[in-house]
C-alpha cells in the first residue's frame, strides 16, 4: 500500500502508515515540496516531515491521535553538551564509587564505630554505582539511536533495556537517599550524644541496610510490573526514569478539521484536554521522601556542628578555630550538593505537578543529566572525609 494518498484538489495529503515507517524518509523527501498540511495517525510522521522547509509540524501537521508528552523529534540527548556530560558524569560514578569500594575492602577495621560508619559508606558507594551504570546505559542508547530515536521512541520505553535502566535509576536514587539519611542519623548520635547506647553497632546497622535495600528494590521494581508506551511512568520520560517533572492529559477530543478533503471527507484530529499529575509513587517518592530526607540531613549537620562548637567551647580551647571552619565547611558542602540534587527536582516537580509551569523535553534532560547524578559523583569523596570527621569527636568528649 501507499503510505500516502494526495489530495488532487489541494497540496494536502493523508498518511497511512500501516507499517511502513521506513518509508518515512523517502516520504518527505520525494514528491512533497509544496505540501501544506499532513492529516496522520501517528505523530512521528510529523517528526519525519519536519525536514520539509516552510511546514511547521505544530501548525501544519494534524493527527488522529494526541501528541506524546514528550514531543521530541531528534535524538535521545539534546544537544552535544548534555551528550558529553551523560558520558563524563557516568564514567566519574562509576569508576569513583567502584574505587571506594575497592580501598574499603582493603583496609583493616579499626574501631566499632568507625568500622560501622565505612560499612555504611561502602553500601552508599553501591546505590550510586547504579547510577553510573544507569547513566552509561542511556548513553549508549542515544548512541545507538542517533537522530532517529523518534522512529522507536515509542518501543524503546517499553523495552527490556529501559525496563532494566529504570529499576537502576529508582534503586540506586532511593538507595542513596537512604543511606545518606542513616549515616547522617548515626554521625548525629555518635556526636551530640556520644554514649554508647546511642550509637548503631554493627549486627544493628546490617539489619538496617538490609531493610533499606529491601525497601529501595520493591520500589525499583514496581514501576516495570504494569506499563506501556503511553503510561503514566516511563510513557512520559524517555530517559526510563518516571520523575514528576511532566502531567500527561486528563482528556482527548475528537475535532472536525475546518478543511475538507475530497478522498475522506472532514478530517478529524485529537485534541488533549486539561492535565492530570504524574504517578503518585513518583510524586511520594520524589518529591514527599527526599524532602522529608533533605531537611533530616539539615537538622543533623546542623545540630552536630552547634554541638561539637559548644563543647570546645566549654573546655576553652581557642586552637580548634580553624579545625570547627573545616569541619563546618566539610558539613556544609555535604548539605548543599544533597540541596544540588533534590531540591531542583523537587522544586520542579511541584510547579509541574500544580500547572504552575510547562517543563520542554530539554529541561527535563537538564535535570536527569547534570542535577540527578551530582550526588552519585561526589559522595565517595564526600563521605570518605567524613568518615574521619564523625570518627574524630568521641576523642575531643573524651579530652573534656
Amino acid at each position: 500500500m501507499d503510505p500516502y494518498v494526495m489530495d488532487p484538489e489541494r497540496n494536502h495529503v493523508l498518511f497511512d502508515i500501516s507499517g511502513t515507517l521506513n518509508k518515512l524518509d523517502k516520504v518527505a523527501s520525494d514528491g512533497l515540496p509544496a505540501l501544506q498540511k499532513a492529516y496522520v495517525d501517528d505523530y512521528r510522521l510529523c517528526c519525519a516531515l519536519s525536514k520539509l522547509q516552510h511546514f511547521s509540524i505544530e501548525q501544519d501537521c494534524l493527527t488522529t491521535k494526541p501528541k506524546p508528552a514528550l514531543n521530541l523529534c531528534d535524538s535521545l540527548m539534546p544537544n552535544n553538551i548534555l551528550r558529553a556530560a551523560l558520558w563524563v558524569l557516568g564514567m566519574s560514578a562509576l569508576i569513583g564509587n567502584f574505587s571506594v569500594l575497592i580501598w574499603r575492602l582493603m583496609q583493616k577495621g579499626d574501631g566499632g564505630g568507625k568500622k560501622t560508619l565505612s560499612f555504611m559508606v561502602g553500601n552508599l558507594a553501591i546505590a550510586d554505582f547504579m547510577m553510573g551504570v544507569y547513566m552509561l546505559i542511556i548513553a549508549g542508547a542515544d548512541l545507538s539511536f542517533g537522530e532517529d530515536y523518534f522512529l522507536v521512541a515509542p518501543e524503546w520505553r517499553t523495552s527490556a533495556l529501559c525496563k532494566l535502566a529504570g529499576v537502576l535509576s529508582v534503586l540506586s536514587s532511593e538507595a542513596s537517599v537512604f543511606f545518606v539519611t542513616l549515616i547522617s542519623v548515626d554521625c548525629f548520635l555518635g556526636i551530640v550524644f556520644p554514649l554508647k547506647r546511642f550509637s548503631l553497632g554493627v549486627k544493628s546497622t546490617t539489619i538496617i541496610i538490609g531493610i533499606l535495600w529491601f525497601l529501595a528494590l520493591c520500589l525499583s521494581i514496581v514501576p516495570t510490573l504494569s506499563f506501556g508506551s503511553d503510561s503514566d511512568i516511563y510513557g512520559l520520560s524517555d530517559v526510563c526514569i518516571g520523575l514528576p517533572l511532566t502531567t500527561k492529559a486528563s482528556d482527548v477530543i475528537l475535532r472536525k478539521s475546518t478543511v475538507y478533503l475530497s478522498l475522506v471527507g472532514r478530517f478529524e484530529s485529537a485534541h488533549a484536554t486539561g492535565e492530570k499529575p504524574s504517578w503518585i509513587l513518583s510524586i511520594v517518592l520524589f518529591l514527599g521522601v527526599n524532602l522529608v530526607s533533605f531537611l533530616l540531613v539539615l537538622c543533623c549537620y546542623v545540630a552536630i556542628f552547634i554541638s561539637v562548637k559548644r563543647t570546645r567551647s566549654a573546655v576553652g580551647v581557642n586552637a580548634h578555630r580553624e579545625r570547627d571552619f573545616k569541619m563546618a565547611a566539610k558539613l556544609a558542602l555535604i548539605v548543599m550538593t544533597d540541596f544540588c540534587c533534590w531540591m531542583p527536582i523537587i522544586i520542579l516537580g511541584i510547579l509541574s505537578q500544580t500547572g504552575t509551569v510547562t517543563l520542554s523535553t530539554e529541561v527535563y534532560a537538564w535535570v536527569v543529566v547534570l542535577v540527578l547524578p551530582i550526588n552519585s559523583s561526589l559522595n565517595p569523596v564526600l563521605y570518605t572525609f567524613l568518615t574521619v570527621c564523625c570518627a574524630t569527636k568521641p576523642k575531643v568528649e573524651h579530652r573534656q
